[in-house]
């Protein structure tokens, strides 16, 4: 099973992908995870840090380099669930060549977490993060326990949360309607109870063997 999770920054992604990956057996692969990871590990060209450090995104061949180190390890054998990649049409064409490459592996299913852009808004926004613990707990929905050393971070100040949402906005607009035509698109209710979106999403990959919705 090899699943890309997609949705705006606030939809509820991790969540589900916990929960996707730990019902089917897979890992979840997070470029933003991995990344990181090469940084501290200090396999990534200098080049390549350069661009992070000054905050820019890095040249596609870079993050596809380390999907394709990462998609061979054996835990990778049953499929693995894609969170945060591709969000660009050349990025999923790139991705499918990979995938071919690795035998012919090819993606069942794209999910799309679908909320409106004012919950997503709400949901960002009153976000904190305890410096001490690294919680996150919303004031709203999980608020934190008394003595709690809160942290607003700031991509969840609300001009940076408008800009976020924009920047998605536009890079995935060509990205969906490209999955659609492939008939692996599924648009997921993202609003509710984790466990009732969650149904959602296990019934949409039910139907990824008889193309999207």
């Amino acid at each position: 099973m090899i699943l890309v999770l997609v949705g705006p920054p606030g939809a509820g992604k991790g969540t589900q992908a916990k929960l996707l990956c730990s019902r089917f057996g897979i890992p979840q692969i997070s470029t933003g995870d991995m990344l990181r990871e090469a940084k501290r590990a200090g396999t990534l060209e200098k080049r390549y840090l350069d661009i992070m450090d000054s905050g820019g995104l890095l040249p596609d061949e870079a993050v596809i380099g380390l999907i394709a180190r990462r998609t061979v390890e054996p835990d990778c054998g049953n499929g693995f669930l894609l969170d945060g990649f591709p969000r660009t049409v050349p990025q999923a064409t790139a991705l499918d060549e990979l995938l071919a490459s690795q035998g012919g592996r090819r993606i069942d299913a794209v999910l799309q977490l679908d909320v409106p852009r004012p919950l997503l808004e709400e949901r960002l926004i009153h976000r904190r993060t305890d410096k001490r613990s690294g919680q996150i707990y919303h004031l709203v929905y999980n608020p934190p326990p008394p003595g709690a050393e809160l942290e607003h971070r700031a991509d969840d100040r609300p001009e940076a949360v408008s800009k976020r949402l924009d920047a998605y906005d536009a890079m995935t607009a060509a990205l969906l309607p490209f999955y659609e035509e492939k008939q692996l698109l599924h648009r997921v209710d993202g609003v509710g109870k984790p466990e009732e979106v969650t149904h959602r999403v296990l019934s949409a990959v039910g139907r990824s063997g008889s193309g999207g919705e």
